[in-house]
């Protein structure tokens, strides 16, 4: 049978999983989780692609992702080869580490995003030997599972650089710490429960996780291009690589309604704008952070690096910020 169809373009979310072959085992071991969350931080590195969750199970992985440059398939077959080939050599295996091609529905809307993060942390406890306990040990396990980005989500203490938890802000608390006491009640809410809206979307298409128009215009997306392709394979749409960073601020400060000039000053008068500048250089440009830094007239690259943080913690707390970078993103990649 064809592969089935994906669509890539810049700013797409995707829900990505991966079996072992025959449901065989993946993860032996401490070493093996370790291993594979080593290449995937290098994978997100290398692809400069977002982890918004993530859970591994012992004989597959889940996570939510967001490729700003429209590369899932670079992306997976970086982590994939990189720990098929330690699998293989590990544990003298020979033949596939992983069964078939890795799933990957694109993610559409707020309300799908959360439960989806929801979905995946809860997988630990959705086994049979877990179902069999108490509420409360369920809870326990949960909590106390290494292999997953809850414990980030929990506990801000506990989280990890390379998980992005802007989508906290969607419990719409005051504050961040309220946020995560939110989350935890609204995870621990479904434990043996089914979450009957996310299963429906699941079933309803094999392309696309979200609401009904979300899904139809994915579909539609899909079959156009399919005749007009006349074969298998993926859709790509991604934004060129190497944009000029003149043209890149161009459409920043026209979003702003600020002067392009602005961005280049010292001190808060650009606002919240040089900041989504220089994280849409980094992700569109090609070029290094260094070579951003001395554009925007910092010293040193940490100054950039220091931007796109904040920017990250001011998105978790306004989903609005988030959907502005990607409305950026999509006009780049038409222009």
């Amino acid at each position: 049978m064809p592969r089935p169809w994906r669509i890539r373009y810049a700013g797409a979310k995707y829900h990505v999983t991966a079996r072992g072959n025959g449901q065989q085992r993946i993860f032996f071991g401490d070493e093996d989780f370790e291993r594979f969350l080593d290449q995937l931080f290098l994978a997100l590195e290398k692809d400069q692609a977002i982890l918004y969750a993530y859970s591994l199970m012992p004989n597959h992985y889940h996570l939510f992702v967001e490729t700003p440059l429209g590369n899932i398939h670079r992306f997976q077959l970086r982590l994939n080869t990189a720990y098929a080939m330690y699998y293989r050599f590990k544990h003298h295996r020979p033949g596939h580490c992983f069964q078939g091609r890795y799933g990957g529905p694109l993610v559409g809307g707020d309300d799908y995003i959360i439960r989806l993060t929801r979905y995946i942390h809860l997988n630990p406890i959705e086994t049979e030997t877990m179902k069999r306990k108490s509420l409360e040990e369920q809870k326990a396990y949960l909590h106390a599972y290494r292999w997953s980005s809850l414990p980030g989500y929990l506990n801000k203490s506990r989280a990890c650089e390379w998980v992005d938890y802007r989508w906290l802000g969607l419990m719409h608390r005051a504050t961040e710490t309220g946020n995560r006491r939110a989350y935890r009640g609204y995870v621990e809410s479904m434990i043996g429960k089914e979450d009957e809206m996310l299963t429906e979307a699941f079933a309803a298409s094999k392309y696309a996780i979200g609401d009904k128009r979300f899904i139809e215009e994915t579909e539609a997306d899909l079959k156009e291009m399919q005749m007009r392709k006349g074969l298998y394979g993926d859709l790509s749409l991604p934004v060129p690589e190497g944009l000029p960073v003149e043209q890149i601020e161009a459409v920043v400060a026209q979003a702003y309604r600020v002067d392009s000039k602005v961005l280049h000053q010292h001190g808060r008068k650009a606002g919240i704008a040089k900041a989504v500048a220089i994280d849409l250089c980094c992700m569109l440009s090609g070029k290094t952070q260094r070579d951003i830094a001395r554009h925007f007239g910092f010293k040193t690259d940490a100054g950039i690096s220091r931007q796109r943080r904040v920017l990250r913690e001011k998105a978790a707390k306004d989903p609005g910020i988030e959907k502005q970078i990607q409305r950026l993103v999509k006009k780049l990649s038409k222009s």
